[in-house]
């Protein structure tokens, strides 16, 4: 926006075009003509095409216009003054206007007490002026709440000091059109070149007039692509652990695809750190980020709940790296690191809940590959989880090769085949000081053949039924004390039948009128029941399955789930004959699930209160979910489990409200548990929002979680 602040005055040089002036007015008449021919002892491309005023005359070599001047410029810009004088020089034309010059121009307008510009070297001055310009077309208009787009300024003078170079001195400028605006800057003095850089010298951003902070001196790049080597913006903080900070950074922008930024911090009572950050986008397909940061701590008192701790001086390094690499048409390759060498400085020294409350290290890497129906996986992971400084488990996948073939019509029949195979070496170590007390690591290798039917392809009733066949083998398997493995392989084995009936689908169409809303409103009820039969599974119970409890199945079962969906559909209003959009705005399910076998029910993924309480029901909870969308600003959902089979009432409870703009956004969440009657209900609310503005120059992020029923902020 400073670019096109001060690219205005550029307008002035278009007086230096092909332009013309007013010949003298007849002896005895006062009046100046619409128009004359140019004086011949001024050079017509240095003036107006067209110039008006109440009074005309020549001085040695010059034109003066008086009272109401008025002059149109070659690109449709005017100027008015009271006096609008030319003055021919040796090396090309002065133009003066004095008294309420105003400048208008497709870009916007200026006002100013007086103004000059030399032809010869396209330099010129505003004095005491003031002015709005537009911002462009390229302008998010949501940031201005509909209104034009607008920068407003002022300054004592504005120059024009070089072909593409203006200075400002004692002004500032706003882009917030209230009629007091809430947030503006000031400066005693602003240089700006153009398409490369824009420096200021003593720069104050208030807010509703109030003073935030102050700066000495500002160098800011203005590259078209908003890339240019140089300092970063400095910032400032302070902490109970780290003290009074100060951190600043040095990007350099190599070329169009990759960049490094140079990172250093300062802690007054934590010590110092520095990094860098490199970043690369070789192909759409194909782009990465690696990041390196080290930090020498120094020893550290500091005081918490009354209890004072030091901590002894140390040197750590994190690791954060990401890539992804095309290697051939149809396969990618994947990487991820997230390493820390010390936990403590990872959560006293990180600002963000997500990193000052992360405890894992990860290693993980892959290559996927599709061919047609096939698709291949061979990945490795290695994620260390840190209970305490010497307490870690160790768990991942080292390494995992997975093949899938899609669904594929058998022949000529009705029938669809797949396949999902799976062989991997998951290990899973707990240790204690460096030493192994439990290592429940394991193999295994599955394959599982399905084939689908679909019986009805009416466009209001669905019926599909499949059957799979699953094989699976463990190098080890599971013990009778809870959560340990023991030696000796296992073999399962069992066979699924699914069918699932979706209908008959009911519908109607309702008309609007007269509506800026929709002018159609579709309703859409549907239906669902589905049967899911598993057979005898022998020894289920030895299933090793530590982390992923959707690997363990209850043999011998049966279970039954229906439910039905309510969908509510709206087409926006027809605009110069262009169809409006279609839109789902609410959605209202309702759902439970019956069981034979009580055990099944606790490793149901489709509800969470039913795998909480630890206790197998034949009876799932009632689940009504909704969601209300009608646009893309405003998103709500909700989430309610209500138990009948125990009696327990509402078990669990989730609402949200998201409202996202192109300025900010707010999202507010509300969850309410209570899976036992002997525990008493947890209540938690939290809030987010953000807000973005000087066209994503400037951001900031709030949000706070708070425990209700203990009456106290978790984060």
């Amino acid at each position: 926006m400073l670019r096109q602040l001060l690219a205005s005055s550029l307008l002035v040089v278009l007086a230096a075009g092909s332009t013309q002036a007013q010949e003298q007015a007849p002896a005895g008449n006062t009046a100046a003509p619409a128009q004359t021919t140019p004086a011949s002892r001024l050079d017509n491309s240095k003036l107006p095409e067209l110039c008006k005023s109440d009074k005309f005359g020549l001085e040695e070599n010059a034109a003066v216009y008086e009272g109401t001047a008025e002059c149109q410029l070659p690109n449709g810009g005017r100027v008015w003054a009271d006096v609008i004088k030319f003055i021919q020089e040796t090396d090309g034309a002065r133009i003066e206007a004095d008294g309420n010059v105003v400048f208008s121009g497709p870009e916007g307008h200026i006002s100013a007490e007086r103004m000059e510009y030399h032809t010869a070297t396209g330099t010129g001055v505003f004095e005491i002026a003031r002015g709005a310009l537009a911002l462009g077309p390229n302008v998010d208009r949501r940031q201005f709440d509909g209104q034009t787009p607008e920068v407003e300024f002022y300054g004592e003078r504005l120059e024009k000091i070089g072909p593409r170079r203006f200075r400002v001195t004692r002004g500032g400028w706003t882009t917030c059109l209230q009629p007091t605006p809430r947030w503006d800057f000031t400066t005693s003095s602003m240089v700006l070149e153009l398409d490369h850089y824009v420096t200021a010298r003593s720069t104050v951003l208030r807010v509703k007039g109030v003073p935030i902070f102050w700066l000495p001196f500002i160098y800011y790049p203005i590259q078209k692509d908003d890339r240019a080597t140089g300092f970063l913006m400095p910032t400032y903080g302070t902490s109970t652990f780290r003290g009074p900070t100060l951190s600043n950074a040095f990007f350099w922008a190599i070329d169009r695809s990759q960049d490094a930024t140079f990172l250093y911090d300062w802690f007054s009572r934590a010590g110092q750190g520095a990094g860098t950050e490199y970043r690369y986008v070789a192909s759409p397909q194909s782009s990465g980020t690696v990041r390196f940061y080290r930090l020498a701590r120094a020893q550290t008192a500091f005081t918490e709940n009354g209890t004072t701790s030091t901590l002894a001086a140390s040197t750590s390094y994190e690791v954060n790296a990401s890539a992804v690499q095309m290697v051939a048409p149809g396969i990618i390759a994947r990487a991820r690191v997230d390493y820390f060498s010390d936990i403590v400085s990872q959560q006293l020294l990180h600002q963000t809940l997500y990193e000052a409350s992360r405890r894992n290290r990860l290693v993980e890497g892959g290559l996927t590959l599709n061919r047609g129906p096939w698709a291949g996986n061979a990945f490795f992971q290695r994620n260390e989880v840190i209970n305490s400084e010497d307490d870690t488990v160790v768990y991942g996948s080292a390494p995992r090769l997975v093949a899938t073939l899609a669904p594929q019509r058998l022949f000529s029949s009705p029938a669809y085949v797949s396949l999902n195979s799976d062989v991997a070496y998951l290990p899973y170590r707990h240790l204690v000081g460096g030493e192994l007390v439990q290592d429940n690591s394991f193999g295994r290798l599955d394959a599982s053949p399905s084939v689908r039917i679909p019986f009805s392809r009416l466009s209001f009733l669905s019926i599909n039924t499949s059957a799979a066949y699953r094989a699976t083998y463990y190098t080890r398997h599971a013990s009778e004390t809870p959560g340990e493995l023991e030696d000796g392989a296992f073999f399962r084995q069992y066979a699924t039948l699914r069918t699932e009936v979706v209908g008959p689908v009911f519908n109607r169409i309702f008309d609007v009128k007269d509506s800026g809303f929709a002018e159609r409103i579709k309703h859409v009820i549907e239906p669902a029941v589905s049967v899911d039969v598993t057979s005898p599974i022998q020894d289920f119970r030895k299933t090793p399955a530590l982390l992923d409890t959707s690997d363990f199945i209850v043999g011998g079962t049966s279970r039954i789930t229906y439910g039905i969906t309510n969908r509510l559909f709206f087409r926006k209003p027809t605009v110069n004959k262009i169809r409006g959009e279609t839109r789902e705005f609410v959605t209202v399910g309702l759902q439970q699930t019956a069981y034979t076998n009580a055990e099944a029910s606790l490793y149901d993924t489709a509800y969470s209160s039913a795998m909480s309480n630890g206790v197998g029901r034949s009876l799932s909870p009632i689940a009504l979910t909704g969601r209300v969308s009608p646009n893309a600003t405003f998103d709500g959902n909700m989430r309610a489990e209500y138990d009948v089979s125990e009696g327990l009432g509402l078990q669990s409870l989730t609402t949200g409200a998201s409202v996202n703009y192109r300025a900010g956004g707010v999202t507010l969440n509300y969850s309410r548990h209570r899976f036992d009657r002997t525990q008493p209900t947890s209540s938690f609310v939290s809030a987010s929002t953000r807000m973005q503005m000087l066209q994503d120059r400037v951001s900031g992020t709030y949000s706070l979680s708070w425990d209700v029923a203990q009456g106290k902020v978790v984060s």
